[in-house]
Formats: C-alpha cells, sequence, structure tokens
C-alpha cells in the first residue's frame, strides 16, 4: 500500500504528479510568448526595412529644379453699374522665377511643389470724349468755352507675388507632364503709375481789357502724372489670392524643361468702391517658363 500523499514527491510514472503537470503546462505557454514576441521583432525589422528602402527608392527619384520666364496678366473685370465710358481690360507682360521639386508617387502620379515670385504688370485705359458749348467751368469763369473735350487717363499698376504651388502630376509618357491643383499668392508690393491727359480743341468767347467781345481759337493739352508706392499702391488689392493652376510641362531627358501654365483666381484680385460705383477684378494669368531639372533617373 502506498503511503505517500496524492501528489506529493514520491509519486512517480506519466501523469502521476500535478508538479510534474503543472510545469509541462506552462512550458508550451512561455515557448509561445517567446515565438509571438520573436515574430513581432521580425514583422518591425521587416517593416522597419521596407520604409528605409522605400524611403531610399523615393528619395532617389526625388529631383529639384529651377525655372525663369514670363507672365501675361488679363484680368476679367466687372463694374456695377455698368458704365457710359468704362475702361479698358487690365493687362500687362510680367516676370516669375522659382524653384520647384518633382516627387513621384509611381510611374504615373505625383506631385510638382515650387515656390516662385511672380512680378506682374496690369495696364488699362480709360477715355472720356465730351463735345462742350458755351461752358464756363474749365475757363474757370474766364470766357464761355465751346468745343471738344477729351480726357484719357493710363493706370500702370505693378504687382509683386509670393507664390506656393502645388499641382497633381500625371505623366502619360517619358517626359510628359500634366499638372492641375492649387495655387496660394501673396501679395508683397507694388506700384501704381498713373498718367492723366486731358485735350481742348475749340473757341473761347469773353471780353477784352476793353470791354470788347472777343473768341479765341484753343488747342492745348493738360497732362498731370502721379506715382504711388508701398501700401497706397496696392490698397484695395486683396492681400492673399488663392488660384486654381493647370497647365502642361515637358523634361527633357538631359533636364532641360518647359513649362505651361494658367492661373484662375477664386477669390476676388482687386476691389475697389467709390460712391455707388464698385469695381472688381479677377486674375487671369498665362506662364511660360524654362528651367532645367537635377537629380533623380
Amino acid at each position: 500500500m502506498n503511503c505517500t500523499p496524492r501528489g506529493g514527491r514520491g509519486a512517480t510514472g506519466p501523469g502521476a504528479s500535478p508538479e510534474l503537470g503543472i510545469v509541462a503546462g506552462r512550458m508550451p505557454e512561455y515557448v509561445w510568448q517567446q515565438i509571438i514576441t520573436s515574430m513581432h521583432t521580425a514583422c518591425r525589422s521587416a517593416l522597419v526595412g521596407l520604409s528605409l528602402v522605400a524611403a531610399t527608392s523615393l528619395s532617389a527619384q526625388i529631383r529639384f529644379g529651377g525655372r525663369v520666364g514670363t507672365n501675361f496678366l488679363i484680368a476679367s473685370q466687372k463694374i456695377q453699374p455698368d458704365p457710359k465710358n468704362a475702361p479698358t481690360t487690365p493687362k500687362g507682360l510680367g516676370l516669375v522665377f522659382g524653384g520647384y521639386a518633382e516627387i513621384p508617387f509611381s510611374d504615373l502620379v505625383g506631385i510638382r511643389p515650387d515656390l516662385s515670385f511672380s512680378f506682374r504688370k496690369a495696364k488699362n485705359e480709360l477715355s472720356i470724349s465730351n463735345t462742350l458749348t458755351n461752358n464756363t467751368d474749365v475757363t474757370n469763369g474766364a470766357g464761355a468755352y465751346t468745343g471738344s473735350q477729351d480726357f484719357k487717363g493710363v493706370n500702370d499698376q505693378r504687382l509683386s507675388y509670393f507664390q506656393i504651388n502645388l499641382p497633381l502630376m500625371f505623366k502619360p509618357s517619358d517626359g510628359l507632364r500634366i499638372m492641375v491643383g492649387p495655387s496660394v499668392n501673396f501679395l508683397m508690393g507694388g506700384k501704381l503709375n498713373t498718367d492723366e491727359t486731358t485735350s481742348f480743341k475749340g473757341t473761347v468767347t469773353g471780353q477784352n481789357q476793353q470791354g470788347q467781345q472777343v473768341t479765341q481759337s484753343i488747342d492745348q493739352q493738360d497732362f498731370q502724372t502721379t506715382k504711388k508706392t508701398g501700401s497706397a499702391a496696392i490698397k484695395d488689392f486683396k492681400k492673399a489670392e488663392v488660384d486654381v493652376v493647370a497647365g502642361l510641362g515637358y523634361t527633357l531627358p538631359v533636364g532641360f524643361d518647359m513649362d505651361l501654365r494658367f492661373y484662375r483666381s477664386l477669390t476676388t484680385t482687386y476691389d475697389h468702391s467709390e460712391g455707388t460705383a464698385r469695381t472688381r477684378y479677377w486674375t487671369n494669368l498665362v506662364e511660360f517658363s524654362v528651367g532645367w531639372t537635377f537629380g533623380g533617373k
């Protein structure tokens, strides 16, 4: 008769020892935890390795470059109420230069962010012609004027912008790209030159010192010019402008780059109110630039 207590240290044989059974039950759980830990470590190492490979591959494909070119501004103009004599559409030739990066997501899609300085010109004219009869205002009461009065005003507006462009890039073939995306433009400064010419051609009728009525022929021009710089020249322009940009580009294998873009402002560029009249502009800008692309494949 075995007097050793059940489960005691004297028990022998398979399954006879609960203690050995407990130890045997813990061993697989411990091993399983080690396996899971090893798998997690291996997965982390693999992910880190893949991330490094992807980052290295991406950085090898990122390309940088610089560009310089010209732009042509044609503003969309709206004047309320419609004036009898409306000014011409503001337009002009300007300059652009900056730098860019080309970041591919795949062989077909990527982004092409760039930082640029855009110098724009907006020039317009206003012409007004009147026929006056016995008018004493233009002579300050020194006779009655009969004839034509022609006014011509020319505004030459210059604007400097800092551009942040972030267009998506689609590449249907090697070298060719199609771009579309947002553009934010910050107004840095500007200047405004205004030339005004008033022409008179007719006759002035008045009295001489002897009290006799005399008529004198008049053919003269009055010219006045004003120049504004700093905040006075750009007070009616928005300080920030949001545009949508779309365009085409091509990069030769050697790195020479050509770029044609069109910008359209989504927000008002210029807003001026005087009395009951309100004048607003929206930007339409065509831009062509050439540059050089470095790096990548």
